[in-house]
């Protein structure tokens, strides 16, 4: 996998980060469905200097670059992902408490902040309490449910250009749609600033989602959360299972009875029958109700 790349690459940025560097490493581990083929080389920076220079002796050796996130809106294929691939390391996984706006580095866990910012008594991330990823990850896909997202809480954005040299955004300059944001090409996420309000009843509503959540969402499987995006006016899951898809399966991978927007990795499941079931999906319900489910989570690498 790995002799896909320059020795030269491969030794310039092992010389930086060491054993944080990987060729050849497998995908599975690093994302929530625990499904994906190796990386002709991962690594993982735990400073801003050193996801820059992984940046910039990429884009000198021409080399793609990938960045995975938290992995847990992804799909990575069985034939892994060529080129360079960042997961940002535990340096990007600090909070900064700061009044009225909080920092938080693009490697925080999105639901672990929620709780903290309602236990502080600060209000605008409840509803992200059950959601899965990283800060960086759930900011790049706009991650809301139950009536929140992230877009109405952003104060700014900090990250790297392709090139490595830092680059500030405000709030009002990301264009936010459902589920995604219109980030700058090659633009790397390395923190957030979240401006919160004082709520003593944030506690409440974060509660009565939680409850809706573990009452409507599988629980048990390794899985990457909503499947599909909603279409105008409906949801994708109801659709789903009016077209009779519900613990419809394909290898080691199924559809949840519970919840039918969410493909569910029994054990072993390849990248292929995740794929095969979200083909099923898209021809049956189309045919069942003229509409076509556009997918949210991310299919990346070879397949």
């Amino acid at each position: 996998m790995s002799d896909a790349l320059p020795v030269a690459l491969i030794d310039t940025i092992r010389a930086r980060l060491g054993d944080r560097a990987r060729p050849g490493e497998p995908l599975a581990r690093y994302t929530s469905f625990r499904i994906g083929g190796p990386a002709d080389l991962l690594v993982l920076p735990d400073t801003a200097d050193e996801l820059a220079h992984v940046l910039a002796t990429a884009a000198a050796f021409g080399v793609r670059l990938t960045l995975l996130g938290g992995g847990s809106n992804v799909l990575v294929g069985d034939g892994g992902m060529r080129g360079v691939v960042v997961k940002l390391g535990r340096g990007f996984s600090r909070v900064e408490w700061d009044t009225p706006t909080i920092r938080a580095g693009a490697g925080v866990q999105l639901g672990r902040l929620a709780r903290a910012a309602v236990a502080r008594g600060r209000a605008g991330l409840e509803y992200a309490e059950g959601i899965p990823g990283t800060v960086g990850g759930a900011l790049f896909m706009n991650a809301g449910a139950y009536g929140g997202e992230v877009a109405h809480a952003v104060e700014s954005v900090e990250g790297l250009g392709r090139d490595g040299v830092a680059l500030d955004l405000a709030g009002h300059e990301v264009a936010f749609g459902y589920r995604r944001a219109a980030l700058p090409n090659g633009f790397v996420v390395t923190a957030v600033r979240f401006r919160l309000r004082p709520d003593g009843t944030a506690g409440e509503r974060m509660g009565a989602a939680r409850a809706r959540r573990v009452a409507s969402q599988p629980h048990g499987r390794a899985n990457a959360g909503s499947i599909f995006k909603n279409p105008n006016g409906d949801h994708a899951g109801r659709l789903i299972e009016v077209a009779g898809l519900k613990g419809a399966r394909a290898g080691r991978a199924r559809i949840s009875e519970r919840h039918a927007n969410f493909i569910l990795n029994e054990g072993g499941a390849r990248a292929g029958d995740v794929k095969a079931l979200m083909d099923v999906a898209q021809r049956v319900v189309w045919e069942r109700s003229g509409v076509w489910l556009e997918p949210e989570v991310q299919l990346v690498g070879s397949w």
